[in-house]
């Protein structure tokens, strides 16, 4: 008798501590939301900083992040800036995952989408410094078997997953462009990226991957994106899930819309971001919105809260 009692006291203990530490997870995520949405408008307050990798996101960059489902368009895309700092942040992630299926997959950047369109409008003959550069950078994408690539075109993001052995380029599209304006969108958008990934790894020795023998394939099948702002989020869950021939495991936009949820806090509270004044004021406001919430619940819309009295500035809903 006296174990069972022993026992059902050690299980009532571990739901009132999940219980609890549930509670302070959803209040630090409604406090990150409302900090955002309060300095979404500067472009001057930097809220993630590292130096290894380098990473530098202010507060605009995220506020697309705290805009309400409702109001679909342009102000909820996410930017290159985010993007990159979101697959800075997997790559931490998985860097003890070395293969996915067997498969070396390496994860390009947005940024790097800049440096393939130069190195492709560079003259035949170039200097030796870009030439380290090229065969460098050749180098490390023949040494995997799959290069994701973000891709940024006509302001829609989507996914060129590069298989090297077959020499080909598997695009990878949440709600495909190319029902609405031809493959010539794809083959517009990766014109030059082609030609730059063909001279890099030219220039570390396999010189046969020319940029028109490297062919587009649409990939089909996959999760379907059903608004308009949502392709930056959909280009990071493919390069998270693809292992170089599918998806690991299917997703929808509910898992989409978490992402959204959740990236701001995971950004902010990344072991590595330097922003420790950041991180205090949220977790301030955190502590306060628990204190508030028996008396005055704040998952309701019609609420609204005043940062001044949170330790922020300005009065924003705290539902997202």
């Amino acid at each position: 008798m006296a174990s069972n009692i022993g026992i059902a006291e050690t299980k009532n203990a571990r739901r009132r501590s999940e219980t609890a530490s549930t509670a302070v997870d959803a209040a630090r995520e409604e406090a990150t939301m409302a900090y955002v949405e309060a300095h979404g408008g500067r472009k001057d307050k930097l809220l993630v900083s590292s130096e290894r990798p380098r990473v530098r996101v202010r507060a605009d960059a995220l506020r697309c992040l705290a805009v309400p489902l409702s109001r679909d368009g342009p102000e909820r895309q996410i930017t290159g800036v985010l993007l990159d700092a979101a697959l800075d942040l997997l790559r931490r992630r998985q860097a003890g995952r070395r293969r996915r299926k067997g498969r070396r997959v390496l994860l390009g950047s947005v940024e790097e989408q800049d440096w393939l369109e130069y190195v492709s409008s560079l003259p035949p003959r170039t200097a030796a410094a870009h030439d380290a550069d090229m065969s460098a950078t050749g180098a490390r994408y023949l040494a995997h078997d799959t290069v994701l690539f973000p891709v940024n075109h006509q302001s829609h993001f989507f996914v060129a997953a590069l298989d090297v052995a077959a020499g080909e380029y598997r695009i990878l599209d949440s709600s495909n462009y190319g029902r609405r304006f031809g493959p010539r969108f794809y083959d517009a958008a990766m014109s030059k990226i082609r030609g730059g990934v063909a001279r890099c790894v030219a220039a570390a020795g396999r010189a046969e991957a020319d940029a028109g023998g490297w062919k587009l394939r649409m990939v089909a099948g996959l999760p379907a994106q059903t608004d308009e702002s949502s392709c930056g989020l959909f280009a990071i869950k493919c390069m998270e899930l693809w292992d170089g021939e599918k998806l690991e495991r299917g997703f929808t936009m509910d898992d989409v819309h978490e992402l959204r949820r959740k990236l701001a806090g995971e950004l902010i509270f990344w072991e590595l971001n330097e922003m420790q004044e950041v991180k205090d004021e949220i977790e301030f406001m955190a502590r306060k919105m628990m204190m508030m919430s028996s008396s005055s619940p704040l998952r309701n819309c019609g609420d609204r809260v005043n940062l001044a009295t949170l330790g922020g500035a300005g009065g924003v809903c705290a539902c997202y």
